[in-house]
């Protein structure tokens, strides 16, 4: 009875997401990463990578929140919003039966803007929302709140950090492999008519004279 009672909760979540996404891409209080963000997002690398490709594949983003969206609220630090990560129990995760010997706890960065308009970015789908339809969808349970400036402390405490060591190899590997992820029913950004991943990896190979040689620059790591 237990197991069907989960599924029966999952279930109603699942055709409430949905919905809701439907609902929030036709009024505009759910979109996908704008141009402005993703020019900043160049800026900043994990390792080999510039977080414009990491944080537009969902087949490096998916499961990584933690990672992610430190990366995402890095590239927002300099803007005069106020940057918050927030570590919280979604529903999306606590409610899936795939997932029930997995922590529900989840990471993402609220953004207050200017004109006071509260933003949700979920790096594990890659999807802004307006606070408001996320706490709807997903009932956060809060545990823990980092603000802008306890972002930056530990950004500047770990700055001499290699998160992930640079091997000119990794390129030649993980590139095809992203490439070959293009279409998939998860990759939004690869979708025919969006194609923002793909830009982003063809800059990239451009950057590095990846069709050219094979000789890599070193970049600046968060």
């Amino acid at each position: 009875m237990g197991e069907k009672i989960q599924k029966m909760k999952w279930d109603l979540h699942s055709l409430k997401w949905k919905y809701s996404l439907i609902w929030g891409f036709s009024n505009n209080s759910v979109k996908l990463y704008d141009d402005e963000l993703i020019e900043k997002l160049r800026d900043v690398y994990y390792g080999d990578f510039p977080a414009s490709i990491i944080l537009l594949s969902n087949f490096l983003s998916n499961g990584h929140c933690y990672k992610r969206a430190l990366l995402l609220a890095s590239a927002l630090l300099d803007t005069d919003d106020d940057i918050k990560l927030v570590y919280a129990s979604i529903n999306s995760i606590k409610l899936n039966p795939t997932m029930k010997d997995f922590s529900s706890d989840h990471c993402f960065v609220l953004r207050t803007t200017k004109d006071n308009k509260q933003l949700v970015y979920d790096t594990s789908n890659g999807l802004v929302y307006d606070k408001k339809i996320y706490w709807k969808i997903e009932k956060p349970k809060v545990r823990k709140v980092n603000d802008k400036d306890s972002i930056k402390k530990f950004l500047e405490e770990n700055k001499n950090n290699e998160i992930v060591k640079g091997d000119p190899f990794i390129k030649s590997i993980t590139l095809p492999m992203i490439e070959n992820t293009y279409g998939n029913v998860n990759e939004v950004y690869s979708f025919k008519g969006i194609e923002l991943l793909q830009r982003e990896v063809e800059l990239y190979k451009k950057k590095i004279n990846y069709n050219k040689k094979k000789t890599f620059t070193k970049y600046k790591k968060v």
